[in-house]
């Protein structure tokens, strides 16, 4: 794909998502696994706003939110605006905290493809899902306990008191804050150790070697971690994944509902958790969503057709948004 049909989209992160202003000190992540067509797009719009800018690129870490190379955050916070375009997501890193706290806006578009730099999530209405992610978000702030059910056998209640819910809705224009990109998205970090439940066959997992779920994988959650994960093996590699991590990386995280409708479930990874309608479960690390868990990674398992209620209010029913 020519970077002329790129350019769109790399015009509106730079200028739109980041506000990018001349003179500013703008980073580049990247790895070896992602397209470097992706990276000169965005490369060149941040010059062409005006910034001085710097590209890095190093080696895929093994799942989102493992820490980067010393090197990396030292780039990262030394400027001004960054754009992760890296195999997994960074925000959930002591590295980005650090980076926040010292006012480093930051645009995470982890995962991306060529295809979703030209159609898809990233090129939706993002006033409207603005609108309906701020409308959903308060409703987590104000409630004590949200439940997630799906047809598939899922049922997971979390304690929600005392809780902040954000609306995550694809800018980061302003010093210390972050997006996601593609982005739109109602969620909260529930209160630790709360969640109760059961968690059946998610559609897809945010691990590149599970993807999208072609097995019946069931796992128990009590006091707020995951514990028996049984099934085929998918369900094995997620168990080895978690063990091999240990700490807190079975933590219950993140409690979510996906708001973008141009979000397409079955094409990538990065767009299917933000799917309106959705719900995802995050795992791991909480910190730099309201919680007050450090782990040594985080990501998210997505679930098709869910019933989502907030103090047994509807906020999502089959996989249609009504609240």
């Amino acid at each position: 794909m020519i970077g002329i049909q790129m350019a769109p989209t790399a015009r509106r992160i730079v200028e739109t998502v980041l506000a990018v202003k001349p003179g500013e000190q703008g980073c580049v992540v990247t790895d070896t696994e992602c397209p470097s067509s992706i990276t000169g797009a965005v490369a060149a719009a941040a010059r062409a706003a005006g910034a001085e800018v710097a590209v890095v690129t190093m080696t895929p870490r093994e799942a989102g939110s493992v820490e980067p190379p010393a090197v990396v955050g030292a780039a990262i916070q030394a400027a001004d605006a960054v754009i992760w375009q890296a195999t997994y997501a960074v925000v959930h890193t002591r590295t980005a905290r650090a980076a926040f706290a010292g006012g480093v806006r930051l645009c995470d578009m982890w995962g991306f493809t060529e295809d979703m730099m030209v159609r898809g999530g990233a090129t939706a209405d993002y006033a409207a899902i603005a609108d309906l992610s701020r409308r959903l978000a308060p409703f987590f702030t104000e409630g004590r306990e949200a439940r997630l059910t799906t047809p598939a056998g899922t049922d997971l209640t979390v304690s929600l008191v005392g809780r902040q819910g954000f609306a995550l809705v694809g800018l980061a224009d302003r010093k210390g804050t972050f997006c996601a990109l593609p982005d739109g998205e109602a969620t909260i970090s529930p209160v630790t150790g709360s969640a109760e439940g059961i968690l059946v066959h998610p559609f897809c997992i945010e691990k590149k070697e599970l993807g999208y779920v072609s097995e019946t994988i069931t796992i128990e959650v009590a006091g707020g971690r995951m514990g028996r994960i049984s099934g085929g093996p998918q369900a094995d590699f997620l168990a080895q994944v978690l063990d091999t991590a240990g700490g807190n990386a079975r933590n219950i995280a993140e409690f979510a509902v996906g708001t973008n409708p141009s979000c397409r479930l079955g094409v990538t990874l990065r767009e299917a958790k933000k799917a309106w309608g959705t719900a995802h479960i995050g795992i791991g690390d909480s910190k730099s969503v309201g919680g007050d868990v450090e782990g040594p990674l985080h990501f998210d398992l997505i679930f098709t057709q869910p019933t989502v209620t907030v103090d047994g209010y509807a906020l999502v029913r089959d996989g249609k948004v009504v609240g």
